[in-house]
């Protein structure tokens, strides 16, 4: 191959190969009951923040409603990690109880080294805000 060549293939996959890593998943509202927490949505809001930034995502969405976060790629030997995007639903389930749902998304690119975060985030929450009901 020449240098010419080289250098032309190198461009293409230098535009071409951020495209494809950067794909990422949006999660779906699950439609299953979740878990209720005996905390105000604040509290638990904040309980999932914590979760997601312990866990090692990067949060990219706040609402009041609905956090998302997203779980940076690592290379490994023969199949990397991260690039799930996990979705966080909370909303009012009485008086001082919000109800969570998680949902993770994985993405195409790495789905091998990809799992599925939601028991965690889940455990996570768990730790800070005490068992759910």
């Amino acid at each position: 191959m020449t240098i010419g060549r080289l250098l032309h293939v190198a461009a293409r996959l230098a535009v071409i190969l951020p495209l494809v890593v950067a794909c990422a998943s949006t999660p779906d509202r699950p439609k299953t009951s979740g878990v209720v927490f005996t905390h105000p949505i604040e509290k638990a809001r904040q309980g999932a923040l914590d979760a997601l930034v312990v866990l090692g995502f990067d949060v990219k969405k706040q609402d009041p409603t609905y956090i998302e976060g997203f779980r940076p790629r690592k290379v490994g030997l023969l199949v990397g990690s991260g690039g799930e995007t996990v979705g966080v639903w909370l909303e009012p389930a009485g008086a001082e109880q919000t109800r969570v749902r998680v949902d993770t998304a994985k993405s195409f690119v790495g789905i091998v080294g990809q799992k599925n975060w939601d028991a965690e985030v889940l455990g996570q929450m768990e730790k800070t805000l005490g068992k759910p009901q």
